[in-house]
C-alpha cells in the first residue's frame, strides 16, 4: 500500500475519532442526543442540588443559553423566570399580574405534574407546595363555592380558627387587609369597622353617627346580602340578625 493511501487511511481515522469525541458538544445536532441523560429521581430532588453545586454543567446539554441545545428540552419550559427562579421575582407579589393571568391561560395543567405542583396540585417536596394552601375550594376557586353564601359556615369560621394573618398576606387580601388587585378584595368593603368586626365598636351606640348616616349615605341594599343582614333583611345566621329585630316596621 502507497504512503499516500496509508496516509489518507490515518487521516479518516483522525476526523473520525474527533467526531465521536465531540458528540457531547452542544454544537452537535440534536439526533446524536440519546435520550435520558439524568439517573432515576433527578427531578426535582436530583436536579435542585446538581444545579445549586454548578448550574454552567446544564450548559453543555441545554445549550449556553440554556433554550434547548442538543437536548432540544428548553429550561424555561418549568423556570418560567429564568435559569434561576422557577416563577418571576415579582411572581408572588401580585397574583393579579402573573399568577392568575399564567393560570388562566394555561389552566392548571401546567401546574400540575410530578415537578411541580403534584400531579393532583397537592403539592412536591422540595418543589411547589400545594395549591390548597392558598386555593382553599380546590385549585380552581380561591374559596369554596358557598365561601360567600352563609359567612356563618365557611368565611366566620374560618377566620375564627385561622385569624385575619391566614388572608392578610401579598396574595390574598394584601398585608394590611387594603385588599389585592386580581385576587382578594379589601376586607373592610364588608368589615366596616375593622377586619376583625363587621361594625365599628360604637356601631349601635348612636344611630345617628355611624348606624344612621351609613345606611343613609349607602342605602339599606348595602346590608341587603346574604352575607350580612340577608337579601331581605330578615338576618343571616353567623351574621348579622334580622332588621326587624330593632326596625319594628316593614
Amino acid at each position: 500500500m502507497s504512503s499516500v493511501n496509508k496516509n489518507m487511511i490515518i487521516g479518516f481515522l483522525i476526523v473520525g475519532l474527533l467526531v465521536l469525541a465531540g458528540c457531547g458538544s452542544e454544537k452537535n445536532d440534536k439526533a446524536v442526543f440519546d435520550g435520558d441523560q439524568h439517573p432515576a429521581g433527578w427531578l426535582p430532588a436530583g436536579h435542585m442540588a446538581a444545579a445549586k453545586t454548578d448550574e454552567t454543567v446544564c450548559a453543555e446539554c441545554h445549550g449556553s443559553d440554556y433554550a434547548g441545545g442538543v437536548s432540544g428540552v428548553s429550561c424555561t419550559l418549568c423556570h418560567l423566570g429564568g435559569v434561576n427562579s422557577v416563577h418571576p421575582a415579582a411572581w408572588s407579589q401580585n397574583t393579579g399580574t402573573y399568577h392568575a393571568p399564567y393560570a388562566a391561560s394555561n389552566g392548571t395543567a401546567a401546574c400540575s405534574n410530578m415537578y411541580c405542583h403534584g400531579n393532583g396540585l397537592t403539592g412536591v417536596a422540595g418543589s411547589g407546595p400545594s395549591c390548597t394552601s392558598c386555593h382553599l375550594g380546590g385549585s380552581v376557586a380561591v374559596h369554596p363555592s358557598a365561601w360567600s353564601q352563609n359567612t356563618g359556615t365557611f368565611h366566620a369560621p374560618y377566620a375564627v380558627a385561622n385569624g385575619t394573618t391566614a388572608c392578610s398576606n401579598v396574595n390574598c387580601h394584601g398585608t394590611t387587609l387594603t385588599g389585592v388587585g386580581g385576587s382578594g378584595p379589601s376586607c373592610t368593603s364588608c368589615h366596616l369597622g375593622s377586619p376583625t368586626s363587621v361594625h365599628p365598636i360604637d356601631w349601635a351606640g348612636s344611630i345617628l353617627t355611624k348606624h344612621g348616616l351609613y345606611v343613609v349615605a349607602n342605602s339599606t341594599g348595602a346590608c341587603a346580602n346574604i352575607n350580612c343582614h340577608g337579601g331581605h333583611l330578615e338576618g343571616v345566621a353567623g351574621s348579622g340578625p334580622s332588621c326587624s329585630s330593632c326596625h319594628s316596621f316593614p
